[in-house]
């Protein structure tokens, strides 16, 4: 048998449609198909890293209590209601601006504390100041008022409610002689929560406020107790 015959009866013992490099090929194919998909996740992965590089991160800057987003106009939506530490640093600053005051600068911090208010309780503190003409006998008296914290403290079950032991001292001018008065309160005070905004940067309100005398043991303590007035102004 010839050389020629065995070929040819190779061939034809071979099924339809064989290919001689069929698994080459294939491995082929399999590595194109390879190769385009890894260059369809290079491309998304790079589109990726330039949106991140083009838009810049958010910074968050946090001064006297409050945050902001630098480069935008308006602050962070949260309220600082979340933070102890700021919801009392709030309270410290009313109480510097509402209680230290003379009359050349009573204008200014009666307007600050005042703006700190709820609505509301703010027509109910200023129809009460205008009924006692409480701005005119600070001029017409030289009065000055300075107040000593002497506590702060939560009320347990209370949310954003807060007891305040201080004393506040009140000086004027009386038949010609300067007499000092010296006023131990406690002082309650109520918060709400509220969005961050221009208008409250804080996210807080105070919604109520009330003080009250105290005497006997309670009052002596409080004027021996140790003055936290300095702390009060850092946080102002």
């Amino acid at each position: 048998m010839s050389a020629t015959e065995v070929t040819t009866k190779d061939l034809d013992a071979r099924p339809k449609y064989y290919e001689m490099d069929g698994a080459r090929l294939a491995n082929a194919n399999r590595a194109w198909v390879l190769a385009f998909l890894m260059a369809a996740l290079a491309i998304v992965a790079v589109g990726f890293a330039v949106v991140v590089r083009i838009k810049p991160p958010t910074v968050i800057r946090i001064a006297n209590g409050e945050a902001a987003v630098l480069g935008q106009s308006s602050p962070l939506t949260m309220s600082s209601a979340g933070d102890p530490y700021l919801t009392e640093v709030f309270v410290k600053r009313f109480l510097a601006d509402y209680l230290n005051y003379s009359p050349a600068n009573v204008d200014d911090h009666w307007a600050a504390a005042l703006n700190r208010m709820t609505r509301n309780l703010r027509g109910i503190t200023i129809k009460a100041m205008s009924d006692d003409n409480v701005r005119g006998k600070i001029d017409d008296d030289q009065i000055q008022s300075v107040f000593h914290l002497r506590e702060i403290a939560p009320v347990a079950g209370e949310p954003l409610t807060y007891l305040i032991y201080g004393v506040k001292d009140v000086h004027h001018v009386s038949k010609g002689s300067e007499v000092t008065d010296h006023f131990v309160n406690e002082y309650r005070i109520r918060l709400v929560a509220d969005k961050r905004s221009d208008v409250n940067p804080d996210g807080l309100w105070i919604a109520e406020y009330s003080e009250h005398p105290i005497d006997g043991e309670r009052r002596n303590a409080v004027l021996s107790a140790s003055d936290q007035t300095e702390t009060s102004e850092e946080g102002h």
